[in-house]
Order: structure tokens, then sequence, then C-alpha cells
């Protein structure tokens, strides 16, 4: 029975992984697509480098902010439920962004794009380290930076394959659109399957529940 449990454990653990290898990835897709496409959206909008500029400066400033906040509530709450959260949250500012009618509605789009990727980023890479013994967290650490460079370039070669096509919605929209799609789709995915590996919650919240610090029971002995 406790092999069997351990098995089940270890296989939750395993399948939180990859899934949080796949948010990694759309994440760093999604951050990569404005530039990929950016040629297009200034003949559309007609504008210059420095609207891409402040698109980005606007962006990076929001995930900062959300980053530094996002510690704390990490530390109350299920964090799988929070990386969907910010899946979900940046699915809809990308959709906002595919369907911009102009540039000032894009950057602010773009900003808000920065409240998921900041509550995402965080969460993942803390809930990896508390997934992962200590012997295997260098090569899970790996897999999570290939994942994330492959996002990238996978995210930039569709995105400039797809930019300039034809049809009822524009290509570089049409990349907007699909990557949000894919997002809610991988956070639901991972609202299913994924597991928070701490102990219970309630040892955040709860005083009483909290257990004794170590450096308190060494000193409840010495004494």
């Amino acid at each position: 029975m406790v092999a069997m449990l351990n098995k089940t454990i270890d296989t939750a653990r395993l399948r939180t992984f990859v899934l949080l290898c796949a948010v990694i990835a759309i994440d760093k897709a999604d951050q990569i697509l404005l530039p990929a496409v950016y040629l297009e959206v200034c003949n559309e909008f007609g504008a210059g480098p420095a609207a891409l500029g402040m698109a980005t400066f606007w962006r990076g400033i929001v995930q900062s902010i959300v980053a530094l906040a996002v510690g704390p509530l990490g530390g109350r709450y299920d964090r799988v439920k929070l990386i969907a959260m910010g899946c979900v949250f940046w699915s809809v500012a990308s959709l906002f962004v595919g369907s911009a009618t102009s540039m000032r509605t894009l950057v602010i789009s773009r900003a808000l794009n920065g409240v998921g990727i900041g509550l995402v980023i965080p969460l993942v890479y803390a809930l990896v380290a508390d997934l992962c013994p200590a012997n295997l967290s260098g090569r899970a650490f790996g897999v999570l930076n290939f994942a994330n460079n492959g996002g990238a370039a996978l995210g930039g070669f569709l995105a400039t394959q797809l930019a300039d096509t034809d049809g009822a919605v524009a290509g570089w929209r049409l990349v907007f659109y699909s990557v949000a799609v894919v997002s809610c789709a991988t956070a639901a995915v991972l609202l299913c399957f994924g597991r928070d590996v701490r102990p219970a919650l309630t040892c955040a919240t709860s005083p009483s529940a909290r257990p004794p610090y170590p450096a308190a029971d060494t000193a409840k002995q010495t004494v």
C-alpha cells in the first residue's frame, strides 16, 4: 500500500512538472509575439519603434511589480490555482491585444499581460523547487529552461510565418488569438491534473496550526 501511494505521489509530481514546463513555454511564446509581428502592427497603426518600446516597457514594469507582490499569495494559497489564474489573465490580455484598434489600446493591453506573466513565473519556479528532490533540482531547472527557450523559438517562428497571412482576420491578430486559446486550455488542464505538493495550507494561514520551528525544538531539547 505504501509503495502504491509513493508511486501515485511520484506520478502526480511528474505530471505537474510537465504541465509547468508547458506553462513556461507558452508564457515565453506569448512574450515573444509582439516583437515577431511588429512590422505588421506598425503597418496597421502607423507606429514606430518607440511604440514597441513603450509596450515592452510597461509590460515589464507591471510584471515586475506583480512578481514582487505574488510572494505572500504563494505562501497562503494553492500555487497551482494561482498559476492557472495567471494563465487565464494573460490569455484575456492577449485577446485584448489581438482586438486592439489603436496603438494606445495595444500598449494598455500589453501592460495588462504583464499581470498574468508576473503572477505565473515566480510561482512556477517555486513549485518546481518543491516538486523535485535536491539531487534532481539542477536537471529539473535545466528542463524548465529548455521549455522556456523552446517556447520562445516556436512562438517566434509561428508568429512570423502567420503574421502576414491574408484572411478574414489579420494574421498578426490570429497569432494572439491562438495563443490566448492555448493558454486557456493549458490553465484548464493544469487545474484538473496539477498538484501543489506543499503540506496543508492551514499551516500557512493558521498560527495555531503551524508546526514548531526546528530552532525552537532544538532550544527546548537543550533546556
